[in-house]
């Protein structure tokens, strides 16, 4: 009943204890009976802490960051050759007198004019984003040049920002990616030769973030605001330390809060903030991940306590937690400040997917991957001198995307698999080409159940090869029961096509060596995706083997179909075993 109860709480801020109260039963889930680890794991499902869909986003950032130019002549070569969901971009445009500027450098007192973006926005228009479906443009607050108390730099700091978020909504963009590294002049950090207390300063400083929120949600309110850092690189309070003492001496970003303030002052409700916690280059574990997560989101935790009483509603509400990801730490040779070393009995590749895989389960949604010393795009020059990533880390494009999405990587590679001579389909008669005889009329090696005798389950040798079909069933399955080990994973496909009413799906289920249904929690459950033009849906999946079970069990499930026309056809029914 406890955990009925959590799964049926809608609130945000419930979603998140519930999260965290998951994220935290990790740490000692070596502790934890069977049945309990079973439940862990469906609760992480419910919140897609560790889901099999790419709900979990991948954002490229580096040294090959490309301009709007670069990607109207690129975009789909890039999508097509890299693991990401997304990257952020440079928005870049000739001023009146032919010099570049650019987002990336835009902290000045220097006015743009809306119309030396017309280039970048037509390129952003031409562009057919397809697996980038989360684009950034990037704002950095680069040189820091800006004091507080210049109304009329700030002013112009503002319109500039507007203008980038504008550009963003007109040209489908999901938002802004903001560094606030000044890279320049270190403006969060508190000057006692100011002339003003460290009090007054945050003052002035929360209303400069309240006027720069108000401005770009004049022109997108609605965007994915993601940060490279916010609160991950303030000292945190501890319970008993005075905050404004710790943030006051001397520290780069010690009026970071305050601004931060400012901004969730006027952040309006469909906006989601994302802290980037670019400090995730250097964690290394799952525990690490998780605490670090702990960290910025407990209620009560020391990053809430840097928030001002008013806005902590809001910061539960719409602020998520993500990762930066180096990868230069994982091809640096060893002895350098950013080494990462291989894993016990591994590799360096083994050690990063271990660690990708703890920063994707620990995120709330994203992952930004940072890379400074290769590419994965060719540069504009020709002869260039560049290396990509590939090729200083083979395997690391599969590496990403199997820990991003192991089904996509799957189908991705499902046709090379194919032809491979250690390729084997566990599910017999899988194509259903065969009949089981001409007097027992359904597919071979298949079994059937109703609930209810209200339908027919058949054979039907005119869809394709031939085709598993039923008909008025009102609930019931076509089923196919194989043996198996405990640890052992599996990806399950199928292809279905169905005709009037009724719901589909495909069900992994385990038995013990008796033959008894077991861990019922853990069952595979996979929904069918949107149908083609020929009406054939899909659905897929990886399911691994639980303690105890020596039999894994496919069922095709159809219910509440009502009449003689109501029918589904099942085919293609794929099970690999993988290594």
């Amino acid at each position: 009943m406890i955990f009925e109860t959590f799964l049926s709480l809608s609130s945000n801020c419930f979603k998140k204890l519930l999260i965290l109260l998951i994220l935290s039963m990790t740490i000692l889930v070596g502790f934890l009976s069977a049945q309990e680890k079973a439940t862990l794991r469906v609760l992480e499902q419910n919140f897609d802490l560790t889901s099999q869909t790419p709900s979990k986003k991948f954002i490229e950032l580096g040294w090959d960051i490309p301009n709007t130019a670069y990607l109207k002549e690129h975009h789909k070569e890039m999508q097509q050759t890299t693991p990401f969901d997304g990257m952020m971009l440079a928005l870049e445009a000739l001023d009146s007198e032919g010099k570049k500027i650019s987002s990336q450098h835009m902290m000045t007192t220097q006015k743009w004019e809306p119309a030396w973006f017309e280039t970048a926005i037509a390129d952003l228009k031409s562009c057919k984003f397809t697996t980038f479906t989360d684009n950034f443009i990037r704002i950095n607050y680069t040189p820091g040049s800006i004091k507080w108390n210049d109304n009329t730099g700030w002013k112009i700091f503002c319109e500039k920002s507007a203008l980038c978020a504008k550009i963003a909504k007109e040209t489908g963009l999901k938002g802004l990616a903001i560094d606030f590294e000044p890279y320049g002049d270190v403006i969060f950090r508190y000057d006692d030769q100011s002339g003003q207390t460290f009090e007054e300063t945050q003052k002035i400083v929360r209303k400069r973030g309240a006027q720069w929120m108000k401005a770009i949600v004049t022109e997108y309110p609605d965007m994915v605001l993601l940060t490279l850092f916010i609160l991950d690189f303030v000292p945190h309070p501890n319970e008993y330390e005075d905050t404004n003492t710790k943030l006051e001496a001397q520290h780069h970003y010690g009026l970071l809060p305050a601004y931060f303030n400012g901004m969730l002052d006027v952040v309006p409700p469909e906006m989601k903030i994302v802290d980037g916690c670019e400090s995730g280059y250097y964690l290394n574990g799952n525990n690490e991940y998780i605490r670090r997560a702990w960290a910025l989101q407990a209620i009560g935790g020391p990053a809430l306590r840097l928030i001002v009483p008013e806005n902590r509603q809001k910061y539960i509400n719409q602020v998520q937690i993500g990762f930066g990801f180096y990868l230069d730490m994982y091809t640096n040779p060893e002895g350098h400040q950013y080494y990462r070393g291989p894993k016990d009995g591994g590799t360096r590749l083994d050690r990063l997917k271990e660690n990708l895989s703890a920063a994707k389960k620990a995120a709330d949604e994203y992952v930004w991957i940072y890379g400074e010393q290769r590419r994965w795009w060719k540069p504009v020059k020709a002869d260039e001198k560049w290396e990509h990533w590939e090729t200083a880390l083979p395997s690391i494009t599969s590496t990403i995307l199997r820990v991003k999405n192991p089904v996509e990587l799957l189908r991705k590679t499902l046709a090379e698999i194919q032809q491979t001579d250690t390729f084997v389909n566990l599910i017999k008669n899988g194509d259903f080409s065969v009949s089981k005889s001409d007097k027992i009329d359904i597919p071979a090696e298949w079994q059937t159940w109703q609930h209810e005798p209200t339908g027919t389950f058949s054979h039907d040798s005119n869809i394709g090869n031939g085709s598993a079909k039923a008909t008025k069933i009102k609930r019931g399955c076509f089923l196919q029961e194989l043996p198996a080990k405990s640890g052992e994973c599996y990806y399950i496909s199928v292809d279905a096509k169905r005709q009037g009413t009724g719901q589909i799906s495909v069900r992994m289920r385990w038995k013990d060596a008796e033959g008894k249904w077991i861990h019922e929690v853990e069952d595979g459950i996979f929904p069918f995706k949107t149908a083609n033009d020929q009406g054939w849906q899909q659905a897929s999946g990886i399911v691994c083997v639980p303690e105890g079970a020596a039999f894994i069990l496919c069922l095709c499930n159809v219910s509440n179909q009502e009449t003689e026309n109501d029918t589904v056809w099942f085919d293609n029914v794929l099970l690999i075993k993988l290594e």
